[in-house]
């Protein structure tokens, strides 16, 4: 269930409902949402209630708790920000402290003179195949560590990492968001020397997941959680209509001071856009709205949806915050010529009508796994 924390800030609720996804039944959590919520205010706040729970559940080794609590307060720290590497390893020290249970090997996978951390998961010794999970705008591949309980019994082993612009990827090696994600996915392919392999995207993921497929023949099955368009049509979701056409015209005459000057006072009194541009500027390495959006608006299937020619599985969040769901129809027009195509729609009457189904990742985790298993071959 999808929980409102905090009245009138679905941003935060998002972030939150996230990262408390496996302990928000927990009574102690219960307990110190009770302290916590009421403290948040604004960003500072934010990061120091947080922070403070942290430190104080890993006091007590409730490591788990000490994770998700890390992990929301770095979450709107900027990379530059002097906190923010260790808080970052504050949240994955505790998440592997709390995780024992995952049977795990790290990697490092060579990338344009840096590495790509990666982490192969053993759920079935001498699995015969490999399903590779591609992670999003914001997010450390271990938050999706959580999800592996539902591939067992799958004849599947697991590779998540962290691609340029996410996790340890940006934070520690400093490479940046690119939209032509093939290349660091079949790096993967080729370091695990795999031959065939399926791949899921995880929000943003979801068109990475589907461009790496347009360009990379090993990749056999895709999935979508969710689904994942344009990158446009999500950082302008929240602008008005009017504003949205305007933008669109400035940037095809390339007028980078009249779009700045239009979207810097509109992204300081909005929290969702703030966020997006912040994280925007900081995955990219830009530092103006007109040249973060002339990357974002690369991160598009339009034009490349017809060289998808696997199997393919596309989930969505009818009330999705982000992915304005209308580009639904845009995508599956897009993949004319997939092998199959498949779409799982969430609503409030079923649950899972948020982005990547918030609150109820355990019915996109089944639906996925139900599509796994409809193609072995």
């Amino acid at each position: 269930m999808f929980y409102e924390y905090v009245k009138n800030n679905q941003q935060w609720n998002l972030q939150i409902n996230r990262q408390l996804e496996e302990i928000k039944e927990n009574q102690q959590v219960k307990d110190d949402l009770q302290i916590a919520i009421p403290k948040l205010t604004n960003a500072d706040s934010w990061y120091q209630t947080w922070f403070t729970l942290g430190e104080t559940r890993e006091q007590n080794g409730d490591f788990t708790l000490a994770y998700a609590y890390f992990g929301l307060a770095q979450f709107y720290l900027s990379q530059y920000d002097t906190n923010k590497k260790e808080v970052v390893h504050r949240y994955l020290d505790n998440f592997y402290r709390s995780h024992t249970e995952i049977n795990y090997e790290n990697y490092e996978v060579p990338y344009e003179g840096k590495y790509l951390p990666a982490i192969k998961v053993n759920i079935k010794a001498n699995a015969s195949k490999t399903l590779i999970i591609i992670n999003g705008f914001d997010s450390f591949m271990e938050e999706l560590l959580i999800a592996i309980n539902f591939f067992q019994g799958l004849d599947y082993n697991i590779i998540f990492f962290d691609g340029p612009g996410q996790g340890r990827a940006l934070i520690d090696n400093d490479i940046k968001f690119i939209s032509n994600f093939e290349k660091p996915v079949s790096a993967v392919i080729d370091y695990f020397a795999l031959d065939q392999v399926d791949v899921m995207g995880v929000s943003w993921g979801g068109y990475f997941a589907v461009r790496a497929a347009a360009y990379e023949k090993r990749i056999k099955n895709v999935i979508c959680f969710d689904f994942f368009y344009d990158g446009l049509n999500t950082f302008l979701k929240d602008f008005s209509q009017n504003d949205q056409t305007t933008i669109r015209q400035l940037l095809k005459e390339n007028n980078n001071v009249k779009l700045n000057q239009l979207i810097t006072p509109l992204v300081e009194v909005n929290s969702n856009l703030n966020f997006l541009f912040t994280k925007g500027y900081e995955n990219t390495g830009t530092n103006t709205p007109y040249a973060l959006l002339q990357e974002i608006e690369k991160h598009t299937i339009k034009g490349i949806g017809h060289l998808v020619n696997q199997n393919v599985l596309l989930l969505a969040g009818k009330d999705d915050q982000y992915v304005p769901f209308k580009d639904l129809k845009c995508e599956q027009q897009e993949l004319i010529n997939a092998k199959s195509l498949e779409t799982k729609i969430f609503t409030k009457e079923t649950g899972g009508e948020q982005h990547c189904q918030a609150g109820r990742y355990d019915l996109a985790l089944k639906a996925i796994q139900k599509f796994l298993l409809a193609h072995t071959d």
